[in-house]
C-alpha cells in the first residue's frame, strides 16, 4: 500500500461508491452533500481512512443522526469524502488513498482530518458537506480551502453514528461556499434558537501573533470590516489568564486530553488488529496511551480553568476574533519540519474552542498569495446561532 501517498486525488472515496436520495421535499430540497468517511451511512462500511479498519468492520445498520437529519431535510448525499486515518491528523495527506486536491491553492495541502470533505465542496462537486472537528479538523481545512466552516458547540450536533476519536472535544461540523447555504444547513441540523447580534466584540491579539506575517497581514481587512459592523475590537490576551503559564500549558491540556481520549478510543484495535497505517499515525495513538492518571488529571483541571475563564471573557453577548489557521496551506510533501510548526502553531491557541467546548467559525474572507486564508470567530457556548448569522452578514460586506 502507500502508492497514492503524495499524489493529488479526488475528495471522495475511491473504495466505496455511496449515493443516497433525499427527500422529496424539504429545506435542503436540491442540494446535495458528502459526508467525512468517519460519519455512518445505513448498508455502507465506514471506512475511517484505513483500509484495515475497512475490511475488519461491518456494514452501518442505520445513518448517522447528522446525516438522517440532512436527508430528512431533503438533501441528497452524493458520497463519502477522504479522511486521515482515524481522524487523527491536521495536514489532510493519506498514505493510503493520497491527498484531496485544494483547488485554491495549486499544490498545496486541503488540511485535515476532514480534507476530502473541503475538498468535493470546493471544487464545486457538492454544495456542502460533512466533518468533524476535535482540533481543528473543520476550521483548517476551511481557511485553507476558501469556506466556510464550523466548529458547533460541542453537544449541538448529534454524534450518534460517528466514529470517535476524543469524545470530549469531538464535534460534527460542516463546509460550504456561500453564507445563505451554510447558514441554512445549520437550521437543519441544531436545535434552532434565534438570539441577539453580539454587542461586544474581542480580539486575541496574542493568537494573531502565532500567526504568519501574510496571514495577518491578509486578515486587516477581514477584522476592519468586523468592527464596521460591530464596533471597536477589544484587544484581550487569553494566554495570560491567571493560573497558567502562557499557551505552552493550554497546549499540553489539548496534547493530553485528545491523545489519552485517542488512546481509549482505538489503541486497543490498532494493538490486536495490527493495521498498515502511514507515517507516525500508530505513535500518535502509542504517546497517547502513555499518560499518567496524574497527567491526564493535571489536565481537566487546567482545562477546567480553561473553560470558566473563556465562559466569563466571552458570556453571551461577545464574540473573539483569531486566524482560523496560523498559517496558509503549505505545499504538498512538505519536509515533517514544516507540518510540525504548523500543527504546534495551531495547537497553541486554536485549542481554546475544544477544551471550552466553544462554537467556532472560520470565514472566506482573506487571500494571500500563496492562498486563502480564514478569519476565525469564538462565541459563547451554545451561541452557534450567533455565529451563523454573523456570517451572513459580513459575507454582504465582504467577498466570501
Amino acid at each position: 500500500m502507500g502508492e497514492l501517498f503524495g499524489s493529488f486525488v479526488s475528495g471522495f472515496c475511491s473504495h466505496e461508491d455511496v449515493s443516497v436520495p433525499g427527500a422529496d421535499g424539504g429545506p435542503l430540497a436540491g442540494t446535495s452533500f458528502a459526508a467525512k468517511d468517519i460519519i455512518d451511512v445505513e448498508g455502507f462500511v465506514t471506512g475511517c481512512g484505513n483500509p484495515d479498519w475497512f475490511r475488519t468492520h461491518d456494514p452501518a445498520p442505520r445513518h448517522a443522526a447528522a446525516i438522517a437529519r440532512l436527508l430528512d431535510a431533503g438533501a441528497n448525499l452524493s458520497g463519502k469524502t477522504i479522511t486521515e486515518e482515524l481522524a487523527y491528523g491536521l495536514i489532510g495527506e493519506n498514505f493510503h488513498y493520497g491527498t484531496p486536491v485544494n483547488p485554491r491553492a495549486d499544490g498545496r495541502v486541503p488540511g485535515g482530518s476532514s480534507s476530502g470533505s473541503a475538498s468535493v465542496v470546493a471544487c464545486a462537486q457538492v454544495d456542502f458537506a460533512l466533518g468533524t472537528d476535535t482540533g481543528g479538523s473543520v476550521r483548517v481545512p476551511a481557511a485553507f480551502c476558501g469556506l466556510y466552516g464550523i466548529r458547533p458547540s460541542h453537544g449541538r450536533v448529534p454524534l450518534d453514528g460517528i466514529m470517535p476519536l476524543a469524545p470530549s472535544l469531538d464535534t460534527c461540523g460542516w463546509f460550504a461556499r456561500d453564507a445563505e447555504l451554510f447558514h441554512r444547513v445549520g437550521r437543519v441540523l441544531l436545535a434552532w434558537s434565534d438570539c441577539p447580534a453580539p454587542s461586544r466584540l474581542l480580539i486575541a491579539e496574542d493568537a494573531f501573533a502565532l500567526a504568519s506575517e501574510e496571514v495577518q497581514a491578509a486578515l486587516v481587512p477581514a477584522v476592519e470590516a468586523v468592527t464596521d459592523l460591530l464596533g471597536p475590537a477589544k484587544p484581550v490576551r487569553p494566554c495570560d489568564m491567571a493560573g497558567l503559564a502562557g499557551y505552552p500549558d493550554w497546549q499540553r491540556v489539548m496534547q493530553v486530553t485528545r491523545g489519552s481520549e485517542a488512546a481509549a478510543s482505538h489503541l486497543a484495535w490498532i494493538r490486536s488488529a495490527d493495521p498498515e497505517m502511514g507515517p507516525l499515525f500508530r505513535e500518535r495513538f502509542e504517546a497517547g496511551g502513555a499518560y499518567t492518571p496524574a497527567d491526564i488529571a493535571d489536565a481537566m483541571s487546567k482545562r477546567a480553568m480553561i473553560d470558566g475563564y473563556l465562559s466569563g471573557l466571552l458570556g453571551e453577548d461577545a464574540v473573539l476574533l483569531v486566524p482560523a489557521a496560523p498559517a496558509v496551506a503549505p505545499p504538498a510533501r512538505a519536509p515533517e519540519e514544516v507540518y510540525d510548526r504548523l500543527r504546534t502553531a495551531n495547537e497553541l491557541y486554536n485549542c481554546a474552542a475544544p477544551l471550552a467546548r466553544l462554537p467556532q467559525v472560520s470565514l472566506p474572507f482573506a487571500e494571500a498569495p500563496d492562498g486563502p486564508v480564514g478569519l476565525g470567530i469564538i462565541a459563547g457556548h451554545g451561541n452557534d446561532e450567533m455565529l451563523l448569522d454573523l456570517a451572513v452578514s459580513l459575507s454582504d460586506r465582504l467577498p466570501g
